[in-house]
């Protein structure tokens, strides 16, 4: 949308296909780059590769003849050369990552990048300078080289980039929660060149240095604190509630103040793109920079008579693009965003017609060069999916947006054709982005194209346009720079009422299953077919005016092929999902808690247990780990819900799955808790309708598909008992239950302790037998006795639990007890999930990071 004026300036029809070389070298440097993260460590021959390619480039530039496959061979290799710091890295022995564990430090470093905070957190980089032995008393600091992540729950931190910082605590190595097709969050901090994390408590010393010096950072710094300052102090942001927060992210980049209700407002809306820094922002900035200074030049008559005037508008746009980049913080995406629209400035100093489609693949081709991982960065994905979208949608829809020169109503069919046109824009930028939206976000906005419509005008050329005004008003006159912050927030007041209207409409936001790579590949690949199936220009790419080889046959014959792809792929996911007789169970990974899911025969879900951490708002198991396994699965509804007992590390993580997975029915003892997520959970299931029977009806033996569910524990009556036995607590009362499938038993008991587990044996005796245990209270000490395994007497036994978490589960006597009887032990902490498998007479067992 805010290319309309670049577009402009380009003749795609003039094009042909291989002028644009750069698009293959774009597409051989992403070869190489995805080849060195699938298979790193080679370097040797790459090297070898890319000097004989450069030499016999040289070699047939100088000689004057086409270089033709050496380029390519040379981009490939040096693709893959790039991303061996980040996939294959060698450390020096001074390196951060030979300091990780347990041991205490006093660490010594700079604040590398602006904090962040979320709810009662902060976190930011630490740049390391030096380590110091805490333990020690004539202990002597040391210089180590690497960042670290430090977060904290200490308030009013007043510390910011750039700061020297000393601080207290053990440095941990960044572990994932490893699930099939997981998150890879090691490799996402991997790639910003951070190894570990740290905690500092409230109550430990933090001693802060900051910094003086007047450079050009500290300029923008206090540039920032002062425009922050007025967005604070305005009258409109003071009784506008949610509009401080937005202008601070649009003006700064500064998304601190953003409730977590309004970005998921802004989300469901469609509209969240807009809260991010990036190319719709800088693309804003550029575009009215560009007809301001085309308006002011075009007065200056030398330079209208030597047709400088769009030239000398291009040079000096780049500088509020660069300046409003370093305002707002100057982030990896707002970065790639600078880059790119720079580079469209440019284009504006060759007197010859510019093809957008090799300005892009350049702008791609010059980020990547500089940092290779930005490939794998979700905002570069988006962005230049968007982009390219738009650039080549347009292009092919140019026939219907274009008018006869002879029409008496050139006009008003001007004015309609530059309203389709913006339509157009919004509408290719989602549909780019579709794919990529399912992929990672698993939620696509069904208003977003209307709320698009109207809410870009009102953000992008009256929102954004009077802050940045305000911005450079603000050293002259600080009472107009707060009057035009006032009319900025007013108007945005009013988008944010629309925005609101938009995200509470019960349709406005549909939660999606995960995508495969085969299936974004199909949708991108119809996508080009519709634009080319109309192509009646039937000359081959290669001069042959052939049916065969036209864009028109091609597109047609890509519909049929992905027709007939996308059917086998639906008939796979329908086996998968609905049709496979076998009966499935994963113990997934949730660090410290607990969760299994059971899939049935015929494609009933049960869900036992969601993990969770003690405080969800710092980090959500249900959203980040249990969901996105369920998605990728293909899973939308979950059919059951069991809760084991209420506690955060078994009950926090079913909340986001009670609430968007359609859940049918809730199994619980009926155990209430004073705490306030308990309570959430309960509001849940009544918003949402869901069955939640009495615990007594529930002890009757129950079939579901071939499967049979029996729950063995507590007694009936436990409530009533717990004023007289005291040790009936929680964890002891957790529901336990025993899953047959054939021949094969799965016994999940929850959190019981010895004193559950005798008075289990008691009731049950041998009816425990069963083929797989998960282990009672995460392998406690407490939990596991003799006398209760000599009754399961299980085969396997599964722990899920945290790595080197703070209860020391599972503990080693409990380990010991399962090795002296021989029993196959899997741990989440280092399995990674256990996905078993049965068709009733054998079990198979695939733990996530063995079949990795």
């Amino acid at each position: 949308m805010t290319m309309r004026s670049l577009l402009a300036t380009w003749k795609p029809s003039s094009v042909h296909p291989y002028s644009r070389s750069l698009i293959p070298l774009l597409i051989c440097l992403i070869a190489g780059i995805s080849f060195g993260f699938w298979f790193p460590g080679y370097r040797i021959l790459p090297y070898v590769v890319v000097a004989v390619c450069l030499g016999l480039i040289i070699g047939r530039i100088r000689q004057r003849h086409t270089a033709f496959l050496f380029p390519l061979i040379f981009f490939l290799f040096l693709g893959y050369l790039s991303i061996q710091p980040w996939a294959a890295p060698r450390f020096p022995s001074r390196h951060i990552t030979h300091f990780l564990g347990n041991h205490q430090w006093k660490i010594v470093g700079f604040v590398d990048t602006t904090p962040v905070r979320t709810g009662e957190r902060t976190k930011f980089i630490v740049k390391i300078e030096t380590l110091e032995e805490d333990s020690m008393e004539k202990s002597k600091p040391f210089p180590v080289l690497g960042k670290i992540r430090v977060t904290t729950r200490k308030k009013h931190l007043n510390i910011d980039a750039g700061d020297r910082i000393s601080l207290t605590g053990k440095i941990r190595m960044i572990r994932n929660f490893s699930n099939p097709g997981g998150f890879n969050y090691k490799r996402y901090m991997a790639y910003k060149g951070i190894w570990g994390t740290s905690y500092v408590s409230k109550n430990q010393p933090v001693k802060i240095e900051n910094r003086t010096d007047k450079g050009i950072d500290q300029m923008v710094k206090n540039i920032r604190h002062h425009i922050s300052s007025l967005i604070e102090q305005s009258y409109v942001v003071r009784r506008k509630k949610g509009t401080k927060g937005i202008l601070k992210a649009l003006i700064l980049g500064d998304r601190n103040d953003i409730s977590q209700n309004l970005r998921e407002a802004f989300h469901r809306a469609g509209v969240g793109h807009i809260l991010a820094i990036s190319g719709l922002h800088i693309g804003i900035v550029a575009s009215t920079a560009f007809l301001l200074f085309s308006w002011a030049l075009s007065h200056v008559k030398p330079l209208l008579w030597n047709g400088w005037t769009r030239k000398g508008a291009a040079i000096l746009s780049f500088f509020p693009v660069v300046a409003y980049g370093f305002l707002s913080g100057m982030s990896p995406s707002t970065q790639r965003a600078v880059i790119m629209v720079s580079l469209f400035l440019l284009t504006f100093l060759f007197e010859r017609e510019h093809d957008l489609m090799n300005t892009l693949a350049l702008a791609a081709m010059l980020i990547l060069i500089l940092h290779p991982p930005a490939l794998f960065s979700i905002s570069f994905q988006l962005s230049f999916s968007a982009v390219l979208s738009i650039v080549y949608g347009l292009s092919q829809t140019k026939n219907f947006r274009l008018q006869k020169k002879n029409s008496t109503l050139k006009k008003r069919r001007s004015i309609r054709n530059k309203f389709f046109t913006f339509m157009l824009v919004s509408f290719f930028a989602i549909i780019g982005t579709f794919p990529l939206m399912m992929l990672y976000f698993n939620q696509v906005s069904t208003v977003g194209f209307l709320a698009n419509l109207l809410i870009i005008p009102i953000v992008g050329f009256l929102v954004i346009p009077l802050g940045l005004v305000s911005v450079v008003l603000s050293p002259f006159s600080v009472i107009g720079a707060s009057i035009l912050l006032n009319v900025s927030a007013a108007i945005l007041a009013v988008a944010l009422d629309i925005i609101t209207f938009f995200s509470k409409l019960p349709f406005a936001a549909v939660k999606t299953v995960t995508p495969s790579f085969y299936e974004i590949a199909g949708f991108y690949l119809v996508f080009w077919a519709i634009l080319n199936i109309k192509d009646q220009n039937a000359t081959s790419r290669f001069g042959c005016r052939k049916k065969f080889m036209s864009k028109k046959w091609l597109a047609q014959a890509t519909v049929v092929i992905v027709i007939v792809a996308g059917g086998v792929d639906v008939f796979y996911w329908l086996n998968h999902r609905f049709w496979h007789r076998d009966f499935r169970v994963t113990i997934i990974d949730v660090g410290q808690g607990s969760a299994a899911l059971l899939e049935l025969p015929g494609g009933y879900n049960l869900l036992i247990d969601g993990g969770g951490f003690s405080d969800p708002t710092a980090f959500d198991v249900g959203a980040n780990i249990v969901a996105p396994l369920l998605w990728r699965k293909k899973i939308k509804t979950v059919d059951t819900l069991v809760l084991s007992h209420p506690n955060s590390d078994h009950m926090n993580g079913l909340l986001y799955i009670a609430r968007y997975f359609n859940v049918k029915n809730v199994w619980s003892n009926g155990e209430s808790s004073p705490v306030l997520n308990y309570h959430k959970f309960r509001k849940i299931i009544e918003e949402k309708d869901i069955q939640l029977p009495r615990f007594k009806p529930l002890l009757q033996t129950q079939h579901i598909n071939g499967v049979q569910f029996k729950i063995l524990y507590p007694p009936s009556d436990f409530i009533n008992r717990k004023k007289k036995e005291k040790w009936r607590n929680y964890n002891n009362n957790s529901l336990v239950l025993k899953v047959r499938f054939g021949s094969q038993t799965f016994l999940f008991p929850g959190d019981i302790m010895a004193r559950a587990e005798r008075e289990l044996v008691e009731i049950l005796g041998d009816d425990l037998q069963s083929s797989v245990l998960i282990a009672p209270h995460h392998g406690s000490r407490t939990s596991s006795t003799d006398r209760f395994l000599d009754r399961v007497q299980p085969e396997v036994v599964v722990i899920s639990s945290g790595w080197q978490n703070n209860a020391y589960f599972p503990h080693p006597n409990t380990l010991k007890r399962y090795k002296k009887r021989g029993y196959r032990i899997f741990r989440t902490s280092g399995d990674g999930a256990v996905a078993m498998s049965t068709d009733g007479r054998s079990l198979k067992i695939n733990p996530t990071l063995a079949a990795r």
